[in-house]
């Protein structure tokens, strides 16, 4: 896991070499779709959870969209960072866990993610950018195929 993670990583050096809070709004944007993309493929077999599920949708709906498009509206105090870190960390673990409790090859499907990331460079291998300094997807850019690690 520690090689993948750290071609992830390797990405984000290559795709955003200095961060500025614009990059940073739209990678928390992006993060919210993600969860959301989860949450979105979750089948409630109660009412209750159904409506939660309804409110985390269209909550994180809204927020990714929010940060996307916006600059300087959020950002982590230099006091909370230690803070800030635990918490990615901790996503990380859970959604391997998570993986792990239904039997998918989570180590498989991020190099395979990654790997599909790393086409989305352009010939000279550097990045294109939408307006919102999300890395576009290049002429020579490929899905990833994560029915294997399913």
């Amino acid at each position: 896991m520690q090689n993948t993670v750290s071609n992830t990583t390797a990405w984000f050096n290559k795709a955003v070499r200095e961060p500025a809070s614009k990059n940073m709004h739209t990678q928390l944007g992006r993060h919210f779709e993600e969860v959301n993309e989860m949450v979105m493929v979750l089948v409630a077999t109660d009412f209750e959870t159904q409506i939660l599920l309804d409110i985390a949708k269209s909550s994180l709906n809204a927020l990714s969209k929010h940060l996307k498009r916006m600059d300087n509206v959020i950002r982590v105090r230099p006091e909370d960072r230690q803070e800030f870190l635990d918490a990615i960390c901790d996503q990380i673990v859970t959604g391997a866990g998570c993986a792990h409790m239904v039997d998918m090859d989570v180590v498989g499907g991020l190099n395979e993610v990654n790997r599909s990331n790393f086409s989305r460079f352009n010939a000279l291998v550097d990045p294109i950018f939408d307006p919102n300094m999300k890395v576009m997807r290049g002429p020579d850019y490929t899905k990833p195929d994560l029915s294997p690690f399913v």
